[in-house]
Parts: C-alpha cells; structure tokens; sequence
C-alpha cells in the first residue's frame, strides 16, 4: 500500500493551499513508480507536485528544508526567488485577494529604523495611488511582518509584476544597442523621472537590472524610492555588488547626499552611454575602484567608444554627466524638453527591438593597399617560425593575397544581380549580391556565395538569415571588403580545398570599425597542424585617411574553429572587444604586429579557448621597442591552452616576439581580470627571441595579476565545432559571480 504524506506535510500544504486532496491522487501513479517497495518519503511527494506544476521549484525546496512557513508573507503566497542581497530579498509572488502575480521585496530593518522606514514606505505607497505612469513603477502596498526563525521584523513592500527582460539581459546576449533605440529608452525614462519628480520624488537607484522592457516596447523603471527608503545616504559600508555604482553620482559621494533629481540625471546619462558604449563609463571590476573613478575622475564624450554616436547625444550625455552638479539641467522636466518626449513611432521601433532579441536567441540551438602592411606582414610571418615554422609556402602564399593593390578592388558589384534563393547548400556558390543604396547586401537563406572583393562608401552590411544562415565560399582569395563602416551578421565562412593558395585568410577588412555578429569562421579540411595554414581566419587593417581614435573591432557571438589563427590586426585599433567567443583548435587567438608605443583596450567578456595558441601574440620589430599600454579586460572567460605540447613549447597566455624585453614589461599591462579560469600549469606571459628561435624565460613572480582562477574544469564534451561541447560542465572553482564562466553555447550559430 503506497505511503501517504505526512501529516505535517499535509498541514502546510492544506494551510497554504498549495494543493487539494485531487492533486495529491493525481500525483500517486508517480510516487508509486519512483518507490516501488521503498518508503514514500515527502521529498517524493513533493517532487511528484513540482513535476505536475502544482508547485514551483522554489515552493518544493522551501517545503523539503521545513520552510514552509516562510512561502507566505502577509496577504502573498511566494513563488520564485528573483534575488537578494544581505539585507533584502525579492520574490515573484501571488496576492490571495487579487490571485494575480506582483513582485514582492523582504526589507531586513534595525529595531531603531523600522518605524521611520516603515512610515516612508507608506508615505510612498499613499503617493503610488493617485500616480500613474507606464514608465514608473512604485510600491503599491506595504506592511511589517514577522519572519519565522529569524526573531526579527522585516518590511514587505509589494509592486506590479513588470513582464519582459531587464536592460542587463539584453545588453549582455545582444550588444551595445543602436542610436535610435537609446534614444528612445531615454525618452521614455526621462519622461517617467520628470513625472516622479513633479510629484516630489525621485528614483534613486536607476541601474541596468532596474530597467525592463515590455514587449509593447515600453522602458519601465522597478523599485523606485526604495533607495531613499532604506539607503538614503550614500556608505562604503553597503556590500553592493561593483554595476550597482555604474551611475553613482559624485556629490553622493563626496557629500554622503541624499538621492536627488541631479544624481538621477547623471545615472541615466550613464546608463544611456553604457547602452550605446557596450561598457560602463568606468569599466572597473571593483566597487571601491568604480566608486573612486566617479568621484575623481570626467566620463569622457562616448563618441571616442562610438565614433557614429550623434553629436547632439554625445554632448547631451556629456552636460548630463557633468561632476559638477550645477552644469546640469536644473530639472528633470527641463532635461525631458531638450531631450525630446516619447513618441509612437518609438514604443513601435522599441518592440520591433525587443521581439528581434528574443528570434536571435532561442532556448534550443538550432538543428542544423596600403604597400607597408603586406611587409609588415611577411616580417612577420618569418618570424613567427620561431613558434611554428619558417619560411613556410602557405605563409608565403598568404601574404601574396595581401599585396594586391586597392585599385584592383572590382567595382562591378554594381550590374550583378542577387542569387536566387534555393534550400539546396550542395549548389555551386553564387556570386555575392550587388549592394543596395544603402550599402546593405541581404544574403539568401542558406545561400551559398563566392568569395569576391567588395568595396564601398560609407557602411558596408551583409547580413544573412538568423535561422538559415548563409555560406561565403573561399577558394582561391578572401572575401576583402573595403568600407568605412563594415558589419557582418549570420554568415559562415568555409574553406574550399586549394592548391594555389592553401593560407589565404577567410576575410579581409579594410576598414575603420568592424563588427561581426552571429557568425562562424570555420577551416574545413584544415585538422592538422601538418597542413600549415597560416592565414587568420580574419585579418583586419584600419584606412589611412583615418585617426587610430575612430577604430574599433567588434565579435559578437562568433565561433572561430581550426587550427589557423582566429585574428590578427595590422595595427592597433582603439578598441578590441569580443563577447561570447568561441575559438577551438590550435592556433592563436589573436595576432598583432608591432604595437609601437600606441595604447589600446582589449575586452574580453564570456570568451572559451579551448586548446589554442596564445590569447595574444604580439611581434615587435625594432630592436628593445617601448611597450605599449594594453589595457586587458576580461570577465567570465575560460583560456584553456593546448596542454597536448611539450613545457618548452606549451603557450602561454601572452607571448612577446622580441629580441629583448624593455624595461617597463612588468608595468605594460594594466589587468583588469574577474573570474578568468584556467588550468593550474598555465604560463601567463612568455617571450620568444625570433633569432634564437627559441623560447626565453620570464620571471612572472615580478607580475601583479588578480582575477585569474587556476583550477580542475570539464567541458560537456570533446573539442569539436560544435559550440555545446565547449560549454563548461564542472569546475573545482569558486565562483566570482552568478554568471558560468565562458561560452554562452545556446547565443553562438551552430555547425552544420
């Protein structure tokens, strides 16, 4: 006879009314297979109501550990945790008297502070009754409770669920968002801040995670006043994690103020830069660190991150995020004037936003010339035999494809027509579709197209079909393009078996910014280090007419699989980012010719190594030149070098090709590391004298690193191209954040 519950199970399920009696018979044939002759303990029964959705995960855990108790606050019945801190927790919760959905937030307080807070709290909600606002979302009701086993009293304030992901979510798996978007986000918010302000209040507490957006394409601010409830003045003693000061501002600081209109103006210029930057103003992983730039520190105008950012944004940003409080907008309102007011025609565009997000990214993958560069090159790749080999035909071969000059660029994209669309990918490869007036080539799904030399004016786009990407065909070249402005999205790049030139890279960009989103680069054939291909997969070189400061090259979600190189840079871009890269199979990450004493930024977010050559590999050709300043910023990547090499050759995370090391090597890096996993043999930096051909020793001891975590870590499966089995699996780590190190493998385009 099948055990029932027990009664004290039963009680707090009948209190709750979690279930009834019928759920409970509904869930016996479960039980009964899961015990069999064995006892039917509550934590069966309880798996048996999760399973059959009667309870959610949360409510089965709570009811296991005897916490049933604490699943109900006040008139509300908890049914996820969302997130908390030391001090406050917030949960996804259902009122009884309304039976809808709310989010509700558990406020430790000291004996002495409760009755003041709880009078704010109320003060708030009185005001929340006669305020409405799509983009503004106040406490709608509040109370003191008594939490169970705690002995103490704790403050509840309830909210209306606000459905959609916030902005940290999106800006994570998408990207720096576009200009029109960031404008309309600002519109919308400024406008909720200047209502908020006209009814006394401010919001206090603007950040990425606060901000969520509707599928309607509405920007909704959560948790507003709660800062100037709870933490009305501003402390080093609040344990915070380091994005939650993005928007801090100075005289907060400085002065220990209070939350004003002021400081919520500089945290929305923040955040709205941050938007269209990809990166905070101050990039800073420590919180003492990014609260110390604030305070000392001018963000400077965020068109020197992004060069087409439009000069009245740029200067708004600039006066909004003035340290001097008095350079500011007076109000809100003013500021909302100037800025202009939301429009229909942007909630539309927001949406049309916000609905692409969630199509490029589903839950499951998907089933299926300048003279000087080419002798830079070729110096280089001579002296790159120091750690492969020398004078190798396919290197040779490689530069050969670099040398043609740009005035053999064909210019007949002009009177082709565009390929016609065919499920087949067995076809020939198609020649590439002329551009349209706006510089876009829109590829086929599944298209199958050969590689040929495109330039342009201006912007550069190819894009291709997010759920049936298309496929551009190397043989005997590149693909080079020549723009301004280049962007590739949801393309594939293969190799085609060649005997004339078996090393050429698989792209070419001349240009001033690239970006490449959703894409793959991928070798085939190339398995063996024996081949000798010693084309990177992309090659890029800045146009000479330009400033260093406009350059920048961007990876979105792009997997590089083979053994040649992923990137090498002709020259130092003013920033290099890649975010959710995967590169597999040995060679390096990227290459670099001679930096010179120019400064540059590497940022690095979720990037998995797995078996490849340096993370950088920089070559310089004078004799004991000054290193430059390389700013490394990485946070939750993985660098798992090939280990199949001997210790005398085994890489090592940076590699200088130099005669002789200057004396400001130590000092030539700036690390800004959180979270890095590596194996516990790693070489962090190595130098290899291009002479000698020989690998020569450092002292890393005189190096001052933080943030790399040298441990035991598996991946779910063999290196193969396939982004799921790069994804990490366990780890003997601890853990620097919520985040997984590495890979997010379900955001990155598939194998084929």
């Amino acid at each position: 006879m099948l055990e029932p519950p027990s009664s004290t199970l039963l009680k707090t399920l009948s209190a709750l009314k979690l279930c009834s009696p019928r759920d409970l018979r509904r869930c016996r044939g479960y039980v009964r297979r899961l015990t069999r002759d064995l006892p039917a303990f509550d934590s069966i029964w309880i798996d048996a109501l999760v399973q059959s959705r009667r309870l959610t995960a949360f409510q089965g855990q709570s009811l296991e550990m005897s916490q049933g108790e604490r699943l109900q606050v006040g008139p509300c019945l908890l049914l996820e945790r969302l997130g908390g801190t030391v001090t406050a927790e917030t949960f996804l919760a259902r009122r009884r008297d309304a039976d809808d959905v709310c989010v509700l937030k558990l406020t430790s307080a000291a004996p002495e502070q409760l009755r003041p807070q709880s009078e704010l709290l109320a003060k708030l909600v009185s005001v929340a009754a006669d305020f409405s606002h799509p983009a503004i979302v106040l406490p709608q009701a509040t109370q003191a409770v008594e939490w169970p086993s705690a002995g103490e009293r704790r403050l509840v304030s309830i909210s209306r669920h606000v459905r959609g992901p916030h902005l940290a979510e999106l800006l994570v798996r998408r990207g720096r968002f576009p200009t029109s978007v960031v404008v309309e986000i600002g519109r919308q918010l400024l406008d909720g801040l200047a209502a908020l302000e006209a009814c006394g209040l401010v919001h206090g507490d603007l950040s990425l995670t606060n901000v969520r957006i509707t599928p309607q394409g509405q920007s909704v601010l959560v948790d507003t006043g709660l800062v100037s409830v709870f933490r009305p003045e501003f402390s080093f003693h609040t344990i915070r994690s380091a994005d939650r000061y993005d928007g801090l501002a100075p005289e907060r600081i400085s002065a220990g103020l209070p939350p004003s209109s002021s400081s919520d103006l500089y945290a929305l210029g923040c955040l709205l830069w941050h938007l269209l930057a990809g990166r905070p103003p101050f990039a800073a992983g420590d919180s003492l660190a990014k609260v110390a730039a604030h305070q000392t520190q001018t963000i400077v105008d965020v068109r020197e991150w992004v060069p087409d950012a439009p000069d009245w944004l740029a200067k708004t940003l600039l006066r909004w995020t003035s340290t001097n409080p008095a350079a500011r907008p007076r109000s809100l309102r003013e500021a909302a004037n100037d800025f202009g007011q939301p429009t229909r025609g942007g909630r539309r565009r927001l949406a049309s936003f916000r609905g692409e997000f969630d199509r490029s990214t589903p839950r499951k993958p998907p089933t299926e010339s300048n003279s000087r560069w080419p002798l830079t090159v070729a110096t280089i790749f001579v002296m790159s035999g120091a750690a492969l080999s020398l004078l190798d035909q396919g290197a040779r071969n490689f530069v050969l494809s670099l040398t043609r000059p740009r005035e053999e660029i064909s210019t007949r994209e002009t009177l082709r027509q565009p390929a016609e669309e065919s499920p087949n990918i067995d076809r020939e490869p198609q020649p590439l579709p002329a551009p349209d007036a706006s510089g876009r080539i829109t590829l086929a799904p599944n298209g199958r197209y050969l590689a040929e030399d495109i330039a342009g004016s201006g912007s550069l786009q190819i894009v291709g079909d997010p759920s049936h990407p298309a496929e551009i065909v190397i043989a005997d070249r590149a693909l080079s393009l020549w723009a301004e402005h280049i962007q590739l999205s949801h393309v594939r790049f293969t190799r085609q078996p060649s005997e004339t030139n078996p090393a050429s890279s698989l792209l070419i960009a001349d240009c001033q910014q690239l970006e490449v989103r959703q894409s793959r680069f991928d070798q085939i054939g190339d398995d063996s280090i024996g081949t000798r291909r010693r084309g990177a997969a992309l090659a890029w070189r800045p146009q000479e007419s330009r400033s260093r400061r406009e350059t920048q090259v961007v990876l979105r979600n792009v997997v590089f699989a083979g053994t040649t190189p992923a990137v090498y840079l002709n020259s130092l871009p003013n920033r290099f980012a890649a975010e959710n890269v995967l590169k597999v199979g040995r060679g390096d990450f990227v290459q670099l010719s001679d930096s010179g004493a120019t400064d540059w930024i590497c940022e690095l977010r979720f990037v998995t190594l797995r078996g490849t050559g340096p993370l950088l590999r920089c070559w310089t050709t004078q004799e004991s030149p000054p290193l430059s300043r390389l700013t490394l910023s990485a946070t939750n990547c993985v660098f798992d070098l090939d280990r199949s090499a001997s210790d005398e050759t085994r890489p090592a995370l940076i590699t200088w090709m130099t005669g002789r090391l200057p004396s400001n090597w130590t000092s030539a890096i700036d690390w800004q590391l959180e979270g890095i996993l590596v194996p516990p043999d790693i070489n962090v930096i190595t130098r290899i004298d291009p002479s000698a051909v020989r690998r020569m020793p450092i002292d890393e001891s005189q190096l001052n690193i933080d943030g790399l975590v040298a441990a035991r870590f598996e991946f779910a499966g063999p290196a193969t191209p396939r982004p799921e089995n790069s994804a990490l699996l366990s780890s003997d780590a601890p853990r620097a954040s919520a985040s997984v190190p590495g890979i997010d493998a379900g955001s990155l385009p598939q194998a084929p």
